[in-house]
């Protein structure tokens, strides 16, 4: 595993991946695509890129019914904390009586209501063995002032990551870090499902002209190159593929 601020302390340019490590919401094939994970961890590793695992609570069991969780911290991964709040395990909506089904945006709960979901969900994934927990990101993005002062006076997270273009962001009380997705808009991001690799590339290349580092941004029910997202999607390169390109460029 890697500390996170040794991302920070260095004068050469680094890429930094990150996956939103999605739950049954978004990914029908869970198990085939935790169980191609590790492949991806392998790639990022043995070429020097750190991995950011944003982990909601559905993936960190699924994780944990693989006996992954300890395997996976072989690898220069750091773990994050990830939140659909429409789509978390049972015995948490129990704790979490206020919850609505078709709430999918965890800003959008108050301030009380965000440290309870925060709190159960950082225990569930410590109970499954995800951790240290070092860093935030919400599902859509969404993130604001509550929920970083939830989180300063819950936990030990002081950095998050979201495109801060997107209107789901809205944070400017300075209490975390702001470790950005490399962006240009709400739209325009290094997100290796949106673009071509060839278009990913010129926005790896613009990253190293004027920043330290960028951060891309994929998710986990891509793992699998087989998952019908691929063929849903219209996507041509799986995201190994496209990551081995960048990996490639980023050396150069």
């Amino acid at each position: 595993m890697k500390d996170i601020l040794e991302l920070m302390n260095t004068d050469n340019f680094k890429y930094i991946i990150s996956i939103d490590c999605e739950g049954t919401n978004f990914d029908k094939n869970l198990e085939n695509n935790v169980l191609n994970l590790e492949r991806f961890l392998k790639l990022n590793s043995d070429n020097g890129i750190t991995t950011i695992l944003f982990i909601t609570p559905f993936f960190a069991d699924m994780l944990h019914k693989l006996n992954l969780t300890e395997k996976i911290k072989e690898y220069n991964v750091i773990f994050g904390l990830h939140i659909h709040p429409e789509n978390l395990p049972e015995e948490l909506n129990l704790k979490c009586s206020f919850l609505k089904p078709e709430e999918h945006l965890l800003a959008s709960y108050n301030f009380d209501e965000q440290k309870i979901i925060i709190k159960h969900s950082m225990d569930y994934l410590k109970e499954k063995g995800i951790e240290p927990i070092q860093i935030y990101r919400g599902g859509y993005f969404s993130m604001n002032n509550d929920t970083a002062k939830a989180l300063w006076e819950l936990t030990d997270i002081r950095f998050e990551s979201h495109n801060i273009y997107r209107e789901q962001y809205s944070v400017n009380n300075g209490l975390l870090t702001s470790l950005p997705v490399y962006a240009k808009d709400e739209k325009e991001e290094l997100r290796l499902e949106y673009f071509s690799s060839d278009k990913l590339i010129e926005l790896l290349n613009e990253a190293k002209e004027k920043d330290r580092y960028a951060i891309g941004v994929t998710h986990s029910y891509l793992l699998d190159p087989l998952d019908f997202h691929y063929e849903r999607d219209g996507l041509k390169e799986d995201i190994h593929q496209i990551q081995s390109k960048l990996i490639q460029e980023e050396s150069v």
